[in-house]
């Protein structure tokens, strides 16, 4: 693990071992501490992937009784070492923007991860969480040179530094451009962000910040615009309004016409607009040439028309007829409920004995504001199916409101929507056409 308070470094455990065909018996155990690598000291979890890249790995461990010895393996270049580690402490945020959404949870009802501010540049390398540079220190730096931990994804919002910090709430955030220039010299891409909060860093602030990115290009590689998402635990926090549509629709003219300078400069269009700008403005999704090779799809970036274009492409494996009738209800958010009531409404129409309904549950949890399907917890769903009568029924779940541990935000879990409804509940994927022909 990594000790975020004094930064030194303390070794990384195992957890468990997965995979032991090139590890002899004995050698590596859970419990066992990864000092070192080839000599090289190991930090977090991601050392031990960098430093175990190699065909022969001397390996030094401290055992759980005090003792250290290295050990010796030999593997393949191309595979992992085949351990579960402890997961390191994640770096947290010295930010605190007032729109941050760990801040609008409800205290104390949460799971503690949740309420976790990560800001790890570990995590922006490793999975794409986006981060704001306000806690990177010179050591990072060379270690993100030295590891070429690239690209990274980096929250902008504003190259006005003054409105950056207000933006952050980090008055000690320093130049963005500047920062962004330090990895760009050295190598390091980019992916960035642009939360908009209305009357801060729209308008002619946001037209500077475009164009500041833009003249980082080719080692800017996107840049995502995306509304500012608020909920209704907002007490004791500053004034934030969520953007209008006509706010929306200037904002998507905005980023059109930058779109359309870069295309003519780089043949690149680097800006993209979230779904929710899109849903907001009243207009529909782009088609796939919008998007792309898709680059900030996990920031909600072309998720909509993914899902879309995935069942224009597998629908043909759907049935003419099911042998007996059967009813399914897809459950969703507001924001993605006029798609799937579209799909819905043709499968139905052409797959004999099959009628799929859609019911759009409201975030009755998070407030009205949130309309993303992802943030549906248990207790939404569960309110939202009595409240439309629906029992003993088939219903589907959005395929992004459970964890890995198949727990909603909430902590509930499918059995409970079963209990508490009377319904059964399949998971969905983002494949619709997947998801039906494994449950009819």
């Amino acid at each position: 693990m990594f000790d975020n308070l004094g930064g030194r470094a303390i070794g990384v455990y195992i957890a468990r071992i997965v995979d032991d065909e090139f590890i002899p018996a004995g050698t590596l155990t859970p419990g066992d501490e990864i000092i070192s690598i080839n000599g090289q000291t190991v930090r977090d979890g991601l050392d031990v992937i960098f430093y175990s890249a190699d065909e022969e790995l001397d390996i030094e461990i401290r055992r759980a009784d005090g003792s250290e010895i290295t050990v010796s393996i030999d593997k393949p270049i191309d595979r992992q070492l085949g351990v579960e580690l402890v997961p390191d402490r994640i770096r947290v945020c010295k930010a605190d923007c007032d729109f941050c959404f760990v801040k609008q949870q409800p205290k104390k009802r949460m799971r503690r991860a949740l309420y976790i501010k990560d800001d790890d540049y570990r995590l922006s390398f490793l999975h794409g969480n986006f981060i704001t540079l306000t806690n990177v220190t010179d050591d990072d730096y060379e270690r993100i040179f030295e590891q070429c931990l690239s690209p990274l994804y980096i929250s902008v919002h504003a190259t006005d530094d003054a409105v950056r910090r207000r933006h952050l709430s980090a008055p000690q955030a320093r130049p963005i451009m500047d920062d962004l220039r330090r990895l760009i010299d050295r190598g390091i891409m980019v992916h960035t962000q642009i939360v908009v909060v209305p009357g801060l860093n729209d308008g002619a602030v946001l037209y500077r910040t475009l164009n500041d990115l833009a003249e980082l290009y080719p080692d800017v590689l996107s840049i995502g615009v995306v509304p500012v998402g608020l909920t209704r635990y907002r007490e004791g926090l500053p004034e934030v309004r969520l953007n209008t549509s006509a706010e929306g629709r200037r904002l998507l003219e905005q980023i059109e016409r930058m779109r359309e300078s870069c295309l003519a400069r780089f043949d690149d269009p680097l800006v993209y607009a979230a779904d929710e700008l899109f849903i907001l403005a009243g207009q529909p999704v782009p088609p796939a040439e919008y998007y792309g090779d898709y680059p900030q799809l996990e920031n909600g970036i072309g998720l909509l028309r993914r899902f879309m274009d995935t069942f224009e492409e597998e629908r043909d494996r759907l049935p003419a007829s099911l042998p007996a009738p059967r009813q399914l209800t897809l459950v969703t958010g507001k924001s993605a409920g006029p798609f799937l009531k579209e799909l819905a409404n043709r499968i139905s129409a052409t797959v004999a004995n099959l009628k799929l309904t859609v019911e759009i549950v409201p975030s009755e949890f998070w407030g009205q504001t949130v309309t993303v399907s992802g943030l549906l917890t248990g207790e939404d769903i569960v309110a939202g199916l009595r409240k439309a009568g629906l029992t003993d029924c088939d219903v589907v779940l959005p395929p992004d409101c459970l964890n890995s541990e198949e727990l909603f935000l909430d902590d509930k879990t499918p059995p409970v929507v079963v209990e508490e409804t009377g319904c059964r509940v399949h998971q969905s994927t983002y494949s619709l056409v997947e998801t039906l022909l494994s449950i009819v």
